[in-house]
């Protein structure tokens, strides 16, 4: 996996052992593609995340900061590898579980990824994400919530989000959420 444009591209990043399905090139890709004209000088948050390699694609591209939320210590070491490597500034990693992240986050971003774990029959952490309550304080106004998914099933709306698009990719979804003004 490459970092795909901008001061790091090129880049490759590690992926860390627990890490099963990093978001793919193509994906990325597509994904950077819509978002290109809210990236330079964006507040970024990347939960579940993994590799790192969503936030480091946004740094490398002109986002302003990220901060990237991982709750496996080994997830956390290779993000603070990658960042090093691609030598992109003003990455933050927090190591901490998403939900207790949120609840104690005042911040406010322009761009949020959220790749958590597919639903395991038991468990849906996507659906589980979006119908927390709080993305009108996580969210700047107008900001974007980019979550990626299993494609079968459909997910709640998340409240004071609308969803601009949803594309399939394989087994993956992606589906684009802005802040309702």
């Amino acid at each position: 996996m490459r970092i795909i444009a901008g001061s790091a591209k090129g880049h490759a990043l590690k992926v860390p052992r627990e890490v099963s399905r990093p978001t793919t090139d193509r994906v990325r890709e597509s994904v950077f593609g819509i978002l290109s004209a809210v990236l330079e000088d964006a507040r970024v948050l990347d939960l579940f995340a993994g590799s790192g390699a969503l936030g480091i694609e946004a740094l490398s591209r002109g986002a302003a900061e990220c901060v990237f939320v991982e709750q496996d210590r080994g997830a956390v070491r290779v993000i603070e590898d990658n960042l090093k490597k691609t030598k992109v500034k003003n990455g933050r990693v927090v190591c901490q579980e998403v939900g207790a992240f949120l609840k104690g986050e005042k911040r406010s971003y322009d761009l949020i990824f959220a790749d958590p774990p597919y639903s395991d029959g038991l468990t849906d952490a996507a659906r589980d994400l979006v119908a927390l309550e709080g993305w009108e304080e996580w969210l700047a106004e107008e900001g974007f919530l980019v979550l990626e998914r299993e494609a079968m099933g459909d997910l709640p709306d998340p409240i004071g989000l609308k969803l601009l698009q949803q594309r399939d990719y394989g087994r993956s979804r992606i589906a684009i959420y802005q802040r309702a003004s």
